[in-house]
């Protein structure tokens, strides 16, 4: 490979990982966040796997909050400390992204390929916030890493290497066991047509086999609990491609104001590149011309395919939602891996297809460079734009409270606000300021922190003293 190709990579990896770690350090903690280290990051080892918490919730993502337990007891309670995780899971992705590419043939796929994968503002949000998604897409990649490796050359310590890190994918957000079964599907057909003999299958399942008795004992307590308490009803009962791919476009623009065109350009680009992609490879396959490039996307694309069928098969068996928005993330890196294979594809065939791929790869290259660059900010987290003024209300709120002279300040309430303002209250020590409950603003209160839309359900004496745009909400007395 060209030193250039690498070093190109080295300082795009650079620039983006300093992006996640100033957005650690500059982001309040958003409310799911909050909540993890309030109700689940103090309970006991065994309380945190077996999801036997304060609160028992879908929102302790095992590995985060472990990890979080981890920081919080050794390294501190500041917000880049608790969020140390997702940085180390960035430096991680950025790296297995390389890996996964750099076998191209042209040093410009990869280039433009490692960008496609990796300036999605979505996903980037995630390597800078103490959840368990970017722990899943990272372990998910070095998973697959290690089974492309595992298909050239079956040595068993690459799929030992596989299914351990599929495991912990599954650890960090159980999402995943979508992507695990769907490995498991693939390694055992694979098997099953190479050797067709079952002692022999039987001596290369061992790993799985072991892997997934292993990581069902682990698993059953959490998700049973999450069952039992219903838990998991969070996503779009719509359709697959209504809810599950439209949520990925739909968090990709990143609430930019662009014309719904847009919207509609992007899903349809995305429809007849995974149909293009699959005619392909049918066609590569029926002619006996598979190649290494040609299997490893074959085994990338089954793969999506597949944890989107068992996704739907759960929707109508079980009645389970589709996965969407940020559930959904770990099959945005499929799709744009399927993607580069599709686009390196068409560089390699004759002179209309090759100048059709390259333009293609500069123009979403520059597309991708061009939206993130109006995505970028320092300041909050999509889905919990609500939390970009709590540090900013707490240090106002701390001023009114010195100058009336109060030692104890009561806070109402809208319930979004209480997990980020009680993990300031907590970690910065704020004794002034007594616990705020989720009980929204009914009774008598000091100060109101409200959204807007709420400021009808305040005493109609109490007057605005500060407001803050980018959360759309108000402090008042």
């Amino acid at each position: 490979m060209n030193p250039a190709v690498k070093l190109s990579c080295l300082l795009i990896s650079l620039a983006l990982l300093s992006y996640t770690v100033l957005r650690a350090c500059h982001v309040p903690f958003t409310h799911d966040e909050s909540y993890t280290y309030l109700y689940c990051s103090h309970d006991s080892f065994m309380e945190i796997v077996s999801n036997r918490t304060t609160q028992v919730s879908a929102n302790n993502h095992i590995l985060n909050t472990l990890f979080m337990k981890l920081w919080d007891n050794s390294t501190g309670s500041s917000e880049i400390a608790l969020r140390l995780h997702s940085i180390l899971a960035h430096a991680v992705y950025l790296l297995f992204t390389f890996l996964l590419l750099k076998d191209f043939r042209s040093g410009f796929v990869i280039i433009t390929g490692f960008i496609l994968l990796n300036i999605n503002p979505y996903l980037l949000e995630f390597f800078s916030l103490a959840r368990g998604y970017a722990l899943a897409i990272s372990f998910m990649l070095v998973s697959m890493y290690y089974f492309i490796c595992y298909m050239k050359e079956e040595k068993d310590r690459q799929l030992f290497y596989c299914m351990i890190t599929a495991s912990l994918a599954v650890l960090s957000n159980f999402a995943l066991l979508n992507y695990l079964a769907a490995v498991i599907v693939i390694h055992q057909l694979m098997t099953y047509l190479k050797y067709r003999d079952l002692k022999t299958n039987f001596q290369k399942s061992r790993t799985v086999i072991f892997t997934v008795l292993i990581l069902a004992v682990i698993c059953y307590e959490p998700v049973r609990k999450l069952i039992r308490f219903n838990c998991i009803d969070f996503g779009g009962m719509e359709g697959l491609w209504e809810d599950t791919v439209a949520s990925q476009i739909n968090v990709f623009l990143y609430e930019q104001p662009y014309d719904f065109t847009v919207f509609r350009v992007i899903d349809a680009f995305v429809l007849v590149s995974v149909i293009a992609y699959a005619a392909l490879l049918l066609t590569k396959l029926f002619r006996g011309k598979m190649q290494q490039q040609d299997r490893r996307g074959l085994f990338i694309f089954s793969t999506l395919l597949l944890i989107l069928f068992f996704n739907a098969m759960q929707h109508y068996l079980l009645g389970s939602p589709y996965i969407v928005e940020r559930f959904a993330l770990f099959i945005t890196p499929l799709y744009m891996l399927v993607l580069v294979h599709l686009l390196s594809a068409l560089t390699e065939k004759g002179p209309a297809l090759k100048i059709t791929g390259f333009a293609l790869l500069i123009m979403l290259t520059a597309g991708m460079a061009f939206h993130f660059s109006t995505c970028a900010n320092l300041s909050y987290a999509s889905n919990w734009n609500f939390d970009a003024d709590t540090k900013k209300m707490l240090q106002d709120l701390e001023k009114e409270k010195n100058t009336s002279g109060k030692q104890k300040i009561k806070l109402g309430v809208t319930w979004l606000f209480e997990p980020g303002i009680n993990f300031y209250r907590e970690t910065k020590k704020l004794d002034w300021l007594e616990t705020v409950t989720r009980a929204e603003v009914s009774g008598e209160f000091d100060f109101y922190y409200i959204e807007k839309d709420s400021q009808a359900k305040v005493p109609p004496e109490k007057k605005v003293i500060h407001e803050y745009p980018a959360s759309g909400s108000m402090l008042m007395k």
